[in-house]
């Protein structure tokens, strides 16, 4: 039995650095957390200083764990350098016994270098930051395990159905829902955007700096053009630079990683999380990149100077920045971690490419350039700007150059507004000949839906969630069907509808992002020393404990605390339905429940508008029971719509043959196929009834062919609710 022991939280990480240390060590993985509260009770004593019973996760484990250390001399505890890995630690500490003999050790990289520097400079266990994910731990559980079974019963009529609410995902999902709101609510405002259109060599372009929101004044406009000269007003040229941003953190590459590659969070964090535990390379395992779940800048300095010696040696002196480029945070972050990074930027993708999978390189390749680029000279653009001026009216026409690529050496920059442009040279005073007046009328858009990177931005933006759980967030939520993922977009569901109203309601703190940054920064002043878990957590149950009396009250008394009521009458009574929930399912129910029983299924995919707690779904009812009507091919028989797990289909009634519901829009690529309606992953979308033979296929509802371009289709686009063609060259797409 060797005399010492490393214990981390991951089996890949353990292969690692075992790889490293070789024979005079044993290294042992945890699989994760070693003790959780129960998952069949509260777990929480809330009369006794909100004590915790934590439970084994796996006695297996444990007790493998256990037999292994049992002759050692020094058990070196390397779960992750964050609470999580802090409060595993702790846990194994207790677990294992016999205290003295384990010493804490940080892995911020798993290099040979940093992990035989740890082992030489061993610390012991921060007592703080377990007390601060105690506390988160407990305060999710109090949330979750109190508001879940109180939501069930108002919606379902009983405790035990699968309907839950957190902590901080009720935030994230009160975004989602207001946001959806606006868009629904949102009306189309015209405006118009002019340009002058000059007729020299080369023809140039000018604009008016600004939109024109009333047609009046567009008229009063076409009167001055047409009367004044124009005459050159100004010229001017200026000096652009393209900086870099700062070395990756969490929330910036999953948002970079999203924009890029089409990654989602959860599937950014899986792979960075393999880069940073070691891959193979030539037969050895070789962490690349440093710890992921980070919101400090901050670079170590021999990282800066390696970078700079590499940029100097591959590209030369003068695409390295005059002095080290060091970051610093906008706000308050934990600066326990660097900035994501790679290890060593000698290991080029190029270098690495043959040794990772093609998502594993897209994303080692993103970390690279980025941090290689905070190190490097910047880009210098050359900007001619000319202002014209026709009367009391200023016209702006603008081109720009690269002189020095700088940081564009290696990273794909956008191009600036007018790069490319190619103006006419002009000079002060000079007097050009009557332009063409350019007028492209426009309306105003609703906001986008939240992207998952959107969304992680917004969050980190409202101090809302830390590194390790904006992953989480985003995938809980989605889990849980209060969003789904259309067109890489996020759409709240009826469900996240309703149960942020519920929570509106009557726990509006949950859902408020002051409150909820506020619990966050308790949190962090825990971990730093300035609060204690159990005064954080009476001051968070002082409020919240009445909260659950008011709706236990109210259905102890049999009445209705929250009611969900639609503008579908009930067909016996003629009373409003309800929306209930039961086994993972929405339905309608009479409100006059138990007086009238009267129930009717609701399909898995339609329209709908929700406002202050009541809904809006007879028309869009009506929408997803409609259909061109269709005989059966075996008996003739009128098809009938039905609504199963994979959205809406058709079925004969005589002999249960089944056909895909069609649109009666003929495929535009094939000319021969129908356009039907499909249901995926994304939601709803509509492909050709020749699938596999012809692949077209659109995300929105067909509305027939295009009568622009005679090549297309029209479509609903689902995200902006406004026609668009299939076809990308048709001008009003």
């Amino acid at each position: 039995m060797p005399e010492n022991v490393v214990i981390v939280e991951s089996p890949t990480k353990a292969r690692t650095i075992s790889a490293y240390l070789g024979k005079g060590f044993l290294v042992l993985s945890s699989r994760g957390h070693v003790r959780d509260l129960p998952e069949d009770e509260l777990g929480v004593d809330i009369y006794n200083g909100f004590a915790p019973k934590w439970v084994i996760r796996n006695r297996k484990v444990v007790a493998e764990l256990r037999e292994k250390t049992k002759g050692a001399k020094v058990v070196y505890l390397a779960t992750d350098p964050d609470r999580e890995g802090e409060a595993i630690a702790y846990d194994l500490m207790e677990l294992l016994k016999d205290g003295h003999r384990f010493a804490r050790i940080l892995l911020h990289e798993i290099t040979p270098e940093s992990v035989r520097e740890a082992l030489r400079n061993p610390g012991e266990i921060d007592l703080k930051k377990v007390e601060a994910q105690r506390a988160r731990r407990i305060l999710d559980r109090l949330v979750g395990y109190q508001v879940s079974p109180l939501l069930a019963r108002v919606l379902a009529g009983r405790q035990f159905e699968s309907l839950s609410a957190g902590r901080v995902q009720s935030v994230a999902l009160r975004f989602i829902c207001d946001r959806e709101l606006e868009i629904q609510d949102f009306v189309p405002q015209p405006y118009w955007e002019v340009a002058l259109r000059f007729p020299t060599e080369p023809p140039f372009l000018a604009r008016l700096p600004r939109r024109v929101e009333k047609a009046e004044e567009l008229e009063r406009l076409r009167e001055q053009v047409s009367r004044a000269e124009p005459v050159v007003a100004k010229v001017e040229e200026e000096e652009v630079r393209r900086r870099p941003a700062p070395p990756f953190i969490t929330s910036t590459l999953q948002q970079a990683a999203s924009s890029a590659f089409g990654f989602s969070p959860r599937r950014t964090m899986e792979i960075a999380q393999e880069l940073y535990e070691g891959v193979p390379i030539e037969g050895k395992p070789v962490g690349l990149i440093t710890y992921m779940r980070t919101d400090s800048v901050r670079v170590a300095e021999t990282a800066l100077a390696q970078a700079r010696e590499f940029i100097k040696k591959a590209f030369g002196k003068e695409y390295l920045s005059e002095r080290p480029r060091r970051f610093k945070n906008k706000t308050r972050a934990q600066d326990a971690h660097e900035a994501i990074r790679p290890t060593d930027v000698f290991r080029t993708p190029e270098s690495v490419a043959p040794y990772l999978r093609p998502d594993q390189l897209k994303l080692y390749d993103l970390i690279w350039r980025r941090f290689l680029a905070t190190q490097m000279a910047e880009g210098v653009w050359r900007r001619r700007k000319v202002t014209l001026r026709l009367g009391d009216l200023e016209f702006v026409a603008s081109a720009s150059w690269m002189e020095f690529p700088g940081i564009g050496r290696i990273l794909e920059l956008e191009k600036l507004p007018d790069e490319g442009v190619v103006l006419p040279d002009l000079t002060l005073g000079q007097r050009l000949p009557k332009p063409e007046l350019l007028v492209e009328e426009k309306k105003t858009e609703p906001p986008k839906r939240y992207t998952e990177a959107g969304l992680v931005k917004k969050l980190e933006q409202e101090g809302i969630g830390r590194p390790s759980t904006y992953a989480q967030i985003v995938s809980v939520i989605q889990e849980r069907g209060y969003v789904r993922r259309e067109n890489g977009s996020l759409k709240p569901t009826l469900l996240g509808f309703i149960v942020t109203d519920f929570l509106r309601r009557y726990f509006p703190e949950t859902v408020r992002e002051d409150f909820t940054a506020q619990m966050e920064a308790d949190l962090d002043r825990i971990q730093e020393g300035e609060l204690t878990r159990e005064e954080v957590l009476r001051n968070f149950y002082s409020w919240f404990s009445p909260k659950l009396q008011t709706v236990e009250e109210l259905l102890t008394q049999r009445q209705k605390p929250f009611q969900v009521l639609t503008d579908v009458p009930c067909p016996k009574c003629g009373a409003p339905m309800e929306v209930r929930y039961w086994e993972g399912e929405l339905y309608l129910a009479c409100s006059r429940y138990p007086a009238c029983k009267s129930t009717r299924d609701l399909p898995r995919d339609f329209p709908f508008r929700y406002r202050d707690g009541r809904v809006e779904l007879a028309e869009g009812l009506k929408q997803a029971e409609a259909a061109p009507e269709r005989l059966c091919p075996t008996c003739a028989v009128p098809m009938q719509v039905r609504h199963g797990r994979y959205g809406r289909y058709l079925r004969c009634p005589n002999c249960g043959a089944t056909a895909p519901l069609p649109t009666g829009v003929r495929c535009p690529a094939c000319g021969e196929g129908e356009l039907v309606e499909r249901f995926g992953k994304g939601g709803t979308f509509y492909a050709c009834s020749r699938y596999p033979e012809c692949t077209f296929r659109v995300p929105g509802r067909p509305l027939g062919p295009c009568p622009n371009c005679e090549k297309g289709v029209l479509y609903e686009d689902p995200r902006r609710h406004v026609p668009r063609c299939s076809n990308p060259n048709c001008a009003p797409s």
